[in-house]
């Protein structure tokens, strides 16, 4: 497939083939996966890298949050500014600094560096994660935008299953080095498929004008829209619950009941591989039902599904079962919401799509890390903070999927008048 010089810009509207969708699909959904691959590939090798750098084990958990704080700060500034100068621009530029970033991980012998690679990392890998959002806003809208997006995270779901796995086989073959070089190599194929066949979606009449200053300052608007807010607060409260799980799973499953490595790995894969299914049929549920009620729907059934998780982590059966049962349906209903949500999202701003992304991008982070060290407060032994954590988290989603369908609406009615 190659594009000729009258698709160097595509967006809403345009006919795509069956062949360019699934393109633009896997493509997107690669640079999406920037997130899953940079983190769970190297989980393996950390105390090999606390070794070969002569730094302690908590210096070794800094390198992941720096490499979470470049991503975020990454996104606020990336999108706005491809809201300015196309999304193409900026892409292949983050891709050759994520490329670089990686390779200088893997030659690095200094603790100091290696963090301040994984921050170099972060901030340019969220060029990934936020323009393969805004480049599906480019190209969808609507019933199409939910399920395109439905079928980025059903593919994106994938990652972390795939991602610890290839990394103990890389980390086994080569070392923690090869880690990073197999993320050199992902990188320089993306910056390749991107300049060869991935064409400007954002029209010049679609982009802000001003500059890319202009770009930054309008980000400020996206917080006085009050349905905007709440659809990236639902996204902000659902990876919350999702990064407790994350967090608190490997313990309760293994240490209190008793589950093999291998064990916890097949259910948590279970789970995982469930969002994928659910959010495929959200895709297709979105070309016939709206996405306001499929959002409210999901919501109500997750919110049942979370309650169900605090209830069974208080009473604790001796059997495992009713708990996964009850986080296999919290988990596979997000394939419901977060699809929704952002479509929602996007369509309650008119500041633009890279800048709304970012800000979604970065709700998830925020909330997602403050909940993961709130799932562990109670020590070893009980569940009780996980149920806690999803039940609060789960009717925050709820309550702001209401209030923002309802401002939406208001939101559209004003509009129409004016």
């Amino acid at each position: 497939m190659s594009f000729s010089q009258n698709d160097l810009v595509v967006g809403p509207g345009a006919r795509l083939s069956r062949g360019r969708r699934l393109f633009f699909a896997l493509l997107l959904a690669m640079l999406g996966a920037f997130g899953p691959l940079s983190i769970d590939t190297y989980l393996p090798s950390l105390p090999q890298i606390a070794g070969d750098l002569s730094i302690s084990t908590a210096a070794t958990q800094i390198t992941i949050t720096a490499f979470l704080l470049g991503m975020a700060i990454g996104q606020i500034f990336i999108g706005p500014i491809s809201d300015s100068r196309g999304r193409r621009g900026p892409l292949l530029l983050a891709l050759a600094f994520f490329t670089l970033a990686s390779f200088f991980c893997a030659q690095t012998s200094s603790g100091q560096g290696f963090i301040a690679l994984r921050f170099a990392q972060g901030l340019s890998g969220a060029g990934g994660v936020v323009l393969s959002r805004a480049i599906a806003c480019d190209l969808f809208r609507g019933p199409e935008l939910t399920s395109f997006m439905a079928v980025l995270i059903a593919i994106q779901s994938v990652a972390p299953i795939v991602a610890p796995l290839l990394g103990g086989g890389l980390a086994v073959l080569g070392g923690w080095h090869a880690v990073f070089i197999f993320l050199t190599g992902f990188g320089l194929l993306l910056v390749c498929l991107c300049a060869w066949r991935l064409p400007e979606t954002l029209r010049p009449e679609a982009r802000r004008p001003g500059g890319v200053l202009a770009s930054l300052r309008c980000t400020g608007k996206l917080f006085s829209e009050k349905a905007f807010m709440c659809f990236a607060g639902v996204q902000g409260f659902t990876m919350a619950g999702f990064f407790g799980y994350v967090a608190a799973s490997p313990f309760i499953l293994q240490d209190m009941y008793g589950f093999s490595p291998t064990a916890y790995g097949m259910i948590f894969g279970a789970n995982a591989l469930s969002l994928s299914f659910m959010a495929i049929i959200t895709g297709r549920l979105a070309r016939r039902v709206r996405e306001e009620r499929l959002l409210v729907a999901g919501n109500v059934l997750r919110w049942v599904a979370c309650l169900a998780v605090l209830g069974v982590t208080l009473a604790r059966p001796a059997s495992p079962w009713p708990l996964i049962a009850a986080l296999y349906c919290m988990i596979t209903l997000q394939g419901v919401t977060f699809a929704t949500s952002f479509t929602l999202g996007i369509a309650a701003q008119d500041v633009g799509a890279g800048a709304a992304s970012g800000v979604i991008g970065v709700a998830a982070f925020i909330f997602g890390a403050f909940s993961s060290p709130l799932v562990g407060l109670a020590g070893p032994g009980t569940a009780v903070p996980l149920g806690i954590v999803c039940a609060v988290t789960g009717s925050a989603a709820l309550a702001l999927s209401l209030t923002g369908t309802r401002a939406l609406r208001l939101r559209r009615e004003r509009l129409a008048a004016t």
